[in-house]
């Protein structure tokens, strides 16, 4: 019997038997993508660009592009518009430390949203603090409120014609969120005109993102129980993808962000379902 390693003359010799060739390693390949991930090791570079990576290897920007597929889908590093980084997600900010960071964007952000919101809307309020803000703009307004966010509920609580309904469950005390079975038995009880959604990355096939498992299915059912949805995130959210859970998107959705956006993230994110994106100038 012909061994599967015989040699092509070998296997010539034999009457009838056909040589059995093995796939070549591509071993320069090997080494290139090994490269890639020293260069974006944590001493080495944030990111890199596919026009950079041909120039440096003398390859081509399709080569490249395989590359970092191969690189994808063995999890060691995120995909970006044009480029690469690495598989690492960003530190998590405190509640504090978030409302501070991009704060003029947020509050801009804040108020667009507010702005398409009528008295006698029930609209439901993601947690986070650019929905913060959300809450902040709508303001002492005839409107009913569903969160399960601590900073929303005290943005209004001073306020006596806002309705809110506060969901219950397990809270998440570093990011001030409620969530859970109970959290998801009330939702499932409303639906909204709008449903305003936060996130720690958007993405153009995986949707909104969140640190955890928990607050992934709430997103996901807010979404679900409401007329309209709109992401709100600051532009530093739509080029980050490093995160271990998403919650998909509906088909028809609307992302309010600021000026500050990448092109090319803003056009993937149209051609995903953002049929109504809403660029503010932060003040």
């Amino acid at each position: 019997m012909q061994s599967d390693d015989a040699t092509p003359a070998a296997a010539g010799r034999g009457a009838g038997v056909e040589a059995v060739h093995r796939p070549r390693r591509d071993l320069k390949g090997d080494h290139r993508r090994g490269r890639i991930i020293e260069l974006l090791s944590p001493d080495g570079a944030d990111s890199v660009t596919v026009g950079g990576l041909a120039d440096s290897f003398g390859v081509s920007e399709a080569t490249i592009r395989r590359d970092l597929a191969h690189l994808e889908d063995r999890g060691l590093i995120t995909r970006t518009y044009g480029g690469a980084a690495i598989s690492r997600p960003r530190a998590e900010l405190s509640m504090p430390q978030r409302e501070s960071t991009h704060a003029r964007a947020k509050r801009s952000i804040g108020r667009a949203a507010a702005g398409i919101v009528e008295d006698g809307d029930l609209v439901i309020l993601d947690a986070g603090s650019t929905t913060e803000q959300v809450a902040a703009a709508i303001g002492n307004r005839p409107v009913s409120v569903v969160t399960n966010g601590l900073r929303v509920i005290n943005r209004l609580l001073p306020f006596e014609h806002t309705s809110v309904l506060v969901l219950g469950g397990a809270l998440r005390g570093f990011n001030e969120t409620i969530s859970g079975p109970d959290a998801e038995t009330m939702l499932s009880r409303v639906y909204a005109r709008f449903a305003f959604i936060g996130g720690d990355g958007v993405h153009p096939q995986r949707g909104v993102a969140s640190r955890t498992y928990e607050q992934s299915r709430i997103k996901s059912l807010m979404m679900e129980r409401a007329a309209d949805v709109f992401v709100v995130a600051d532009s530093s959210k739509l080029t980050d993808e490093s995160f271990p859970y998403w919650s998909a998107l509906p088909q028809e959705w609307g992302l309010i962000t600021d000026r500050g956006a990448d092109r090319a993230a803003l056009a993937a994110l149209r051609l995903a379902g953002a049929t109504d994106i809403i660029t503010t100038e932060p003040e």
